[in-house]
């Protein structure tokens, strides 16, 4: 409708009809987050029991899902004045519950759209226990008219007497057989009628087997947590029960009330503790069957210019997934026969859930939702960093104290806000002094055995460490299922596949020389030169696979899918790779020269000079000092030892207050016996007492995002070049960190 004004004409926006299917599909991201949405739902109106029923048959098109609450329910004001408002303001109204006093869940008004992404018929009963019942339906396919507005299809609802929800009716007959069954939450309160709502959604939108039952199950396992640790002070969990009803058949054993898993409450190491909103954490972590626990007080927001995200209260819990370490579990009762199974159960209770006033916030704690880059971090130091699948943690904010942290529109994770990488930022912090304190109660005496690997012993489903995911195998299983007579692609993938594993086992044989190398500098020679020979036919293979991919796209979308993902994986850990040789390409033997006189403060400065960039944005002040002492040494082998140590004080005081003062000094002298003295020390926080005696282990980094090559290169240049040691002065001359080269070779 169009009015003429002063200003010129007035127009009004109209939307069609089908922008209701539109937002189910863009707001609601799968079938179980839409069922998730219906549980918040009843979980706002106080229900203390939801029923998830399942009515076959479960195919496209045909079947149903109920979903049963005994809330309290909704007036006929309510579902024409609310529920069928969208986008209402009713809950930024009223953010609490209106007779327990819950923190609502929903925010936007846009649950309902739920419902339109699982069926095409969704039907409502709803009383308060006052007498009346409201029902109501909607066709979705009604909305889906290209030329209909959103105003002119009708949804049909009404007022009756009780019938559904009435005394000794279907819904109280349902909730007293459920209760009578298991006896697991208290007698229904006698003062008033039955009450609740019932969503009842026909002609499902896709087929529920097995494997969809099961990960509904587990995704609404995690939806609230097991009880917190007491000292964490977590509200309690509201009485809040859940419970799904499948049909006979194979998906009958599926029926029953979602609990946690009982392998959660047995971790081989756990973490709690509580983040206050300046960064201040109180953090105790234990492991299995160690008396001693260790206690952490420190600063992890270390200066950052984040906004903070607020208070956070943690539970991380973790577990070694070696046979030796998961065979003391076989012992209690989790529901596993073996090894494996119990490996399995781990795996699938995995993830970092994340809840909000008591709720868990969609996707996190899915266990392939790996938000804080568990596996990255792993590929660049898999000999001390978790995985996403050996860590179950739970995470505790509040709408009130984290207003930062807040929801994406489609209900599945959390808006990308400076606050959001404090949390991620914190949490890292947080897990890397738990790899840190396991790292300790796994050492091995001596620390690097002879014949020692440097990748982490081979696990189950093939390869280990960073080569775990070099694999065809998901691909291959796509193959002969959809084309198990095409020889031509059977051969291609058969060519793939020798190419990835030769590469990689080339690769896996330079890096495994590591222990019987006689100097760092062959070592990196070796490694840089073959193994980026290896990278360049992985390389080759990606550019053939992407093609593939991109040929079968139109022909097989679900096989171009598996291949897309295959690449994605497979790229990433070849540029992990990549990454990692330039990173050590500067200590290749080939750039070694013969030795010959120099000043050490003329090759200090110049390595210094390197870091001159970084050393600038940071504010920090360099002091060369000490005798200029000429000795006879290749010069880059001074500078990867400055390098290394400089670049360690830089991290460590980029940590501090930005008021802090910044301040490096090296000093060079020569001792007594001849020998010569290289410090590098630093004004920042110093080494934590519990790790003074691993910080020199290869590939331990008390770093969240290390690698842990640093001071084992410095190190191993000082004794492999100069019969020297590397070793951490206290005190020095400043408050933080002091170390030592001392050289005793070559420096007459």
């Amino acid at each position: 409708m169009d009015s003429e004004g002063a200003g010129g004409a007035e127009a009004y926006l109209r939307p069609r009809a089908r922008l209701m299917s539109t937002l189910g599909e863009e707001l609601i991201s799968n079938e179980r987050v839409a069922l998730t949405e219906l549980v918040k739902n009843a979980y706002d109106a106080d229900a203390s029991l939801v029923v998830i029923r399942f009515n076959a048959p479960l195919e496209e098109g045909a079947g149903s899902i109920e979903v049963w609450d005994d809330g309290h329910g909704m007036s006929s004001e309510t579902v024409r004045g609310t529920w069928m408002e969208i986008a209402t303001p009713y809950r930024h109204r009223r953010p609490r519950s209106e007779e327990l006093g819950r923190r609502v869940l929903g925010a936007k008004g846009i649950g309902r759209f739920s419902a339109a992404r699982l069926a095409l018929v969704t039907s409502l009963a709803t009383s308060r226990g006052d007498g009346q019942e409201v029902t109501l339906r909607l066709d979705w396919g009604r909305f889906s008219d290209e030329d209909a507005y959103l105003d002119q299809v009708p949804v049909n609802w009404s007022v009756r007497p009780p019938k559904v929800f009435s005394v000794g009716g279907e819904a109280e007959q349902l909730f007293d057989e459920i209760v009578a069954e298991f006896r697991t939450r208290a007698p229904a309160r006698q003062d008033r009628n039955p009450h609740g709502t019932v969503v009842r959604l026909e002609g499902l939108r896709q087929h529920w087997g097995a494997e969809s039952v099961e990960t509904l199950k587990r995704s609404l396992s995690r939806l609230l947590p097991p009880p917190p640790p007491e000292e964490l002070d977590v509200p309690d969990r509201p009485e809040f029960s859940i419970y799904i009803e499948t049909p006979p058949g194979e998906l009958r054993h599926y029926s029953g009330f979602v609990s946690a898993s009982e392998a959660l409450a047995h971790p081989h190491y756990r973490l709690v503790g509580t983040v206050d909103a300046d960064g201040q954490a109180h953090l105790t972590l234990t492991a299995a069957g160690v008396d001693e626990e260790l206690v952490i007080h420190e600063d992890l927001r270390q200066g950052t210019k984040f906004p903070t995200c607020g208070p956070v209260k943690l539970d991380i819990r973790t577990w070694d997934l070696d046979s030796g370490s998961l065979r003391k579990l076989l012992e209690i009762d989790l529901g596993a026969r073996n090894i494996s199974e119990v490996r399995r159960l781990i795996r699938g209770n995995s993830g970092v859930a994340l809840y909000r006033d008591g709720f868990r916030i969609q996707p996190f704690g899915e266990t392939r939702y790996d938000w804080l880059e568990f596996d990255q971090r792993r590929v660049n130091n898999p000999t001390m960093r978790f995985s996403n699948n050996q860590v179950a943690g739970f995470v505790y904010i509040s709408a009130d104290g984290n207003p930062g942290l807040r929801d994406r529109s489609h209900r599945e994770g959390l808006i990308d806000s400076p606050e959001y990488e404090e949390l991620r930022r914190v949490m890292l912090q947080a897990v890397s002094r738990l790899e840190a304190w396991r790292y300790k109660l796994r050492r091995p005496e001596p620390a690097q055995p002879p014949g020692g690997q440097l990748l982490t012993p081979t696990t189950e489903g093939g390869g280990h460490g960073v080569f775990q995911t070099f694999t065809l195998a998901p691909l291959r299983d796509v193959v002969n299922q959809r084309y198990p007579d095409d020889a031509v692609l059977g051969r291609a993938l058969d060519e793939a596949t020798e190419a990835i594993n030769d590469s990689v086992q080339k690769v896996q044989e330079i890096i495994s020389q590591f222990s019987r190398l006689a100097t760092l500098g062959t070592l990196v020679d070796v490694v840089l030169h073959d193994g980026r020979a290896a990278l360049t036919r992985i390389a080759y293979v990606l550019r053939r696979l992407n093609k593939l991919v991109k040929g079968t796209s139109e022909q097989d979308p679900d096989l171009s899918a598996a291949l897309g993902k295959v690449h994605t994986d497979f790229s990433a850990q070849e540029k992990a790779l990549d990454r990692l040789f330039t990173r050590v390409e500067p200590l290749s033997g080939r750039q070694r020269g013969r030795p010959r006189n120099i000043s050490l403060h003329e090759t200090i400065d110049e390595a210094v000079s390197v870091h001159e960039a970084e050393l600038a944005k940071q504010g920090i002040a360099v002091t060369v000092g000490g005798e200029d002492v000429t000795v006879t040494a290749e010069p880059s082998d001074i500078a990867q030892v400055i390098l290394n140590l400089v670049g360690n004080s830089i991290y460590w005081l980029s940590t501090l207050p930005e008021e802090a003062d910044r301040s490096i000094i090296i000093t060079t002298g020569r001792t007594p016996d001849g020998e010569v003295d290289i410090d590098v020390a630093d004004s920042g926080p110093g080494v934590r007492e519990e790790i003074k005696d691993l910080i020199f282990d290869t590939y331990f980094s008390d770093k969240p995002d290390g690698i842990g090559l640093g001071l084992s290169i410095a190190g191993s240049v000082v004794k492999d070049f100069y019969d020297g040691d590397l070793y951490l002065v206290s005190p020095g001359p400043l408050a933080g960190a002091c170390f030592r080269a001392r050289l005793r070779r070559r420096v007459g």
